[in-house]
């Protein structure tokens, strides 16, 4: 027992016990005090020290406390130390923290002591921060000091600071390798405390759980991966594991099929991420090479094929493990489920086609769910016209139209449907006979219980017979690599085309693995069982040369027995044999593969044709712009031209009318003289005279001046409304040729002629009648009226002087020039013509209001399909990589099955 550790538990005394063990402590360490004391030269710290810690024990504080500040020496410090513990134990919190942080040593172990007392202090009073001080610090520096990590681990889970218990777990693993601390950290990992740190930071905590135990490196491993798929520190993950496995050795019978299992399933993941190819070159040479590598034998089929292919395209991968590759895959077993592997990749491209606006349509969904049926052997019939039609005809007592130019999908099913499959829409039919206006690339699927079908787990996809189409343009080529075999059809009075043998030949090479067997139909027609003989063997000497493995069926469709079907059943058996538990399942698999192929090249070319399409949208949609913006400005002169010529000439009109009415109206008034009479009441004559000038000028207005401005005004309502229709047309036929380039009735510009009826009505009204306010004439105050008024009154009844007044007054009216009685004559009367003139171009405004309104809207939607198209096309360039990486993605996952699958057929041929 050392001295610290004496010092630590307070039981120093026990080095003054040795000889006395059976004495109590206080007499022995008296009777030491006693004989220290009698030397010449003494020190009391030693059992002064000694006691202090007896009566410490014994909970006597005070008489500790009394003992321990009179120890000098060596012990001095450990003194102050307990003297700081037992004040605490008192009570006297604060005066405890000040001696031990007024105690400076060099004693590691001291220093230790002090820190857990501060921490012990800190916690009781709920100082935290204090607290995390002090233990963070002794971890640091003494992290070996017993009990600490413990004690630290302890308090960092009752604070739930799981961050600072998983550092201090990473770091006593590294430090200690202990599979205690391994344990900790593993159960941290399961519980999820691990998820904030950065992958890279297990990074050598998981190198040292591999040297000390590969069980636990696994479980680690392991438990880590799951934690990390499907967050963002993903790829940081796969980066730090793929580090590790390139940097430690793995043995020739190690068991990894766990992390082989992980490795496999982010290799999935991975490529049916979101993630770039740039992104993901960055991760997957690495994933590959350390998949390989850890993967048994008699599994490595997987991988080797994903090695291949992505060095196919990508070369990244290095020699040893691309010459592994092309070893183990062909001595792995395939336990992959080709249909299964199929049916995701077809998913999986159909949910990305749809979430990027290329629906790959409803054709290529049925297709996929009908290869995937593999239970049934889908036979694809074609030939002549009436052979086929009779021979399906026979097999599904369903009337096939001769000439069709639709292909038919026959299937068993209990429940009757027919429906038309197009890309765009799935049409439900009451029966077969519309097919013939099915779209281009439909197909008509025909659901019922058919009994042969139903027997001998068969579906039939009849095609048109040939026509002079390019090959690979005609159905049954096609489609023939999806089906399970091809049935060509002839009549036995027919033999087979030249150009049906070269396109069988053709298809024979698009598919090969699709076999091409012949049926004879009508033999009942021979009549002769010899002759029937005769003409198969003739036949199948005739094809011999070119489909050496083809066999050919004599039929007789109008004599339908079991024994006929019965021959059908047996030739399909031995030719179109399927076993969905066998290669059969590979067979489907391949087609499926082949379809997923076709599907792909198309949706490839379909992003350069809306790459093109947005191009030629754009410049399509410019060059009507410009159109549409020349037609606007063209419809706007034509409005101001219209405003000018209507306008100008109803003003000229009145102005015509106001010209003579200044020249006729003066006379008239002037005229009026001769109601002067000589026997006049001169006292009141200037009142009547002044109504009967009125009165003259008025009838003038309503009999001579109004029915000449009505008319005039009617000529050019008439003139107007030619003009106005004249525009009309031109509009119009500007905007038929535009509609002819939209191919639709996009525009309708039709003008408002309600105007006109509007201009009729005020016509009407204005030029019918004229109510004008009488004009003071000769009620004028003037001076010379005042004269001949008051001249009148005085002499009126001295005879003498009426002659006067008489000529005095045919003066005047003669003399005067009237002018300011027109103008203010012409102003009431042209007042309501003024006001309907002033709003003439609004009218002719609002006449083309509505084309203008309607151009202007089309302008406007142009524009923004122009910066729409441009936007998408900007976005296109400038991220190619957005549509073509999960596309080539695709691809390699497809060129993955089929490096297994050759790989699987090598195998076979070679045993």
């Amino acid at each position: 027992m050392t001295v610290e550790y004496q010092l630590t538990k307070k039981k120093y005394y026990e080095t003054f016990m040795q000889e006395n063990e059976n004495q109590p402590p206080v007499k022995v360490l008296g009777q030491a005090y006693y004989e220290e004391q009698q030397k010449e030269w003494y020190d009391l710290s030693l059992v002064r020290l000694a006691q202090g810690e007896v009566y410490f024990h014994n909970q006597d504080f005070e008489s500790a406390i009394f003992k321990w500040e009179n120890v000098n020496g060596e012990f001095k410090l450990w003194a102050k130390k307990n003297t700081a513990d037992a004040h605490y134990e008192l009570g006297l919190s604060t005066l405890a923290e000040e001696l031990y942080l007024s105690i400076e040593t060099d004693s590691k172990v001291l220093k230790a002591e002090i820190a857990l007392k501060l921490f012990s202090l800190y916690t009781d009073h709920n100082n935290i921060e204090r607290a995390y001080e002090v233990i963070n610090e002794l971890v640091a520096s003494q992290p070996d000091y017993p009990n600490v990590t413990a004690i630290a681990r302890r308090f960092y889970e009752e604070q739930e600071d799981f961050n600072s218990a998983v550092e201090l777990a990473v770091d006593e693993c590294i430090r200690t390798e202990s599979l205690n601390w391994f344990a900790v950290l593993k159960t941290y990992v399961d519980k999820g405390y691990t998820a904030n740190f950065i992958p890279n930071y297990f990074y050598q905590v998981m190198i040292s759980f591999y040297k000390v135990d590969q069980v636990y490196f696994k479980q680690l491993v392991s438990a880590l991966w799951k934690q990390y798929k499907s967050q963002p520190p993903y790829l940081a993950w796969i980066k730090t594991i793929n580090d590790i496995f390139l940097n430690i050795e793995v043995g020739l019978y190690d068991y990894w099929q766990e992390i082989s299992t992980l490795y496999q399933e982010t290799y999935t993941d991975l490529m049916e991420s979101d993630h770039s190819v740039k992104e993901l070159h960055e991760v997957i040479p690495n994933v590959l090479t350390n998949w390989l590598k850890i993967t048994n034998k008699s599994r490595a089929l997987f991988p080797s094929a994903a090695v291949l292919s992505w060095n196919e395209k990508f070369p990244s991968i290095d020699t040893i493990t691309i010459e592994n590759a092309g070893r183990l895959i062909f001595e792995a077993r395939n336990d992959i489920d080709g249909l299964e592997y199929h049916y995701k990749l077809c998913h999986g491209i159909i949910k990305w086609a749809n979430e990027n606006g290329l629906e790959v349509g409803h054709t290529f969904k049925w297709w996929v769910d009908f290869l995937l049926d593999a239970h049934t052997t889908h036979l694809l019939i074609t030939g002549t016209n009436a052979a086929t039609s009779s021979f399906v005809g026979s097999i599904t007592e369903e009337k096939v139209p001769q000439n069709h130019e639709t292909t038919f999908v026959f299937i068993h099913d209990e429940e009757e449907s027919i429906q038309q499959i197009a890309n765009q829409e799935i049409i439900p039919m009451e029966t077969i006979d519309g097919a013939e206006q099915s779209p281009h690339q439909a197909l008509v699927e025909v659901k019922k219980p058919f009994a042969f079908l139903d027997k001998h787990n068969c579906s039939c996809i009849v095609t048109p017979s040939f026509t002079e189409q390019e090959g690979r343009e005609q159905d049954a080529f096609k489609y023939a690599p999806l089906a399970d075999g091809l049935l060509f059809v002839l009549d036995a009075k027919e033999s087979l085309l030249d150009e049906e043998r070269e396109l069988l030949l053709e298809i024979k090479e698009y598919a090969p693995n699709t076999p091409v067997h012949f049926v004879i139909n009508n033999m009942d027609s021979l009549y002769n069982q010899a002759t029937i003989e005769r003409i198969t063997k003739e036949f199948e000497a005739s094809i011999g040369a070119d489909f050496p493995q083809a066999h050919v069926l004599a039929y007789t469709p109008h004599y339908v027995s079991s024994q006929h079907h019965g021959d059908l059943a047996q030739f399909i058996k031995a030719n179109f044999y399927y076993d969905p538990n066998d290669v059969g399942v590979e067979e489907r698999a391949r087609r499926l593969l082949f379809f997923i192929q076709s599907m792909l090249k198309g949706l490839v070319e379909k992003r350069n044709q809306t790459e093109n399409h947005l191009i030629e949208s754009i410049k399509w949609n410019e060059d009507m712009l410009v159109r549409l913006n020349g037609f606007l400005h063209r419809v706007d002169d034509v409005e101001q031209e219209k405003v000018s010529s209507i306008v100008s000439a109803y003003h000229g009109i009145k102005e015509d009318i106001s010209k003579k009415l200044k020249n006729k109206i003066p006379r008239l008034l002037k005229k009026s003289s001769e109601l002067v009479k000589e026997d006049s009441d001169f006292s009141t004559v200037h009142i009547e005279l002044n109504k009967q000038m009125n009165m003259r000028v008025e009838e003038h207005l309503q009999q001579d001046v109004l029915p000449k401005f009505r008319i005039s005004l009617k000529d050019w309502i008439a003139t107007s409304n030619e003009e106005l229709i004249a525009s009309q047309v031109d509009i119009e036929e500007v905007a038929e040729s535009l509609n002819k380039m939209y191919n639709e009735q996009k525009l309708t510009l039709a003008c408002d002629f309600k105007v006109l009826d509007d201009w009729r009505r005020d016509v009407n009204r204005m030029a019918n009648r004229v109510q004008l306010d009488e004009e003071n004439i000769l009620l004028r105050v003037n001076p010379t009226q005042l004269l001949l008024k008051g001249a009148g009154k005085l002499f009126s009844s001295i005879l003498q002087n009426q002659t006067l007044l008489y000529n005095q007054y045919k003066k005047y009216i003669e003399s005067q020039d009237y002018q300011d009685i027109t103008e203010s004559m012409l102003a009431k009367f042209f007042m309501q013509f003024n006001l309907f003139e002033k709003n003439l171009e609004v009218d002719i405004e609002l006449f083309f209001e509505k084309p203008k309104e309607v151009l202007k809207e089309t302008i406007e939607e142009t524009q923004a399909h122009i910066n729409e198209n441009q936007d998408v096309l900007s976005h296109m360039k400038a991220n190619p990589e957005a549509y073509y990486d999960p596309l080539t993605l695709f691809q390699l996952r497809l060129r993955q099955y089929e490096l297994m699958v050759k790989a699987t057929e090598e195998v076979h041929y070679n045993v």
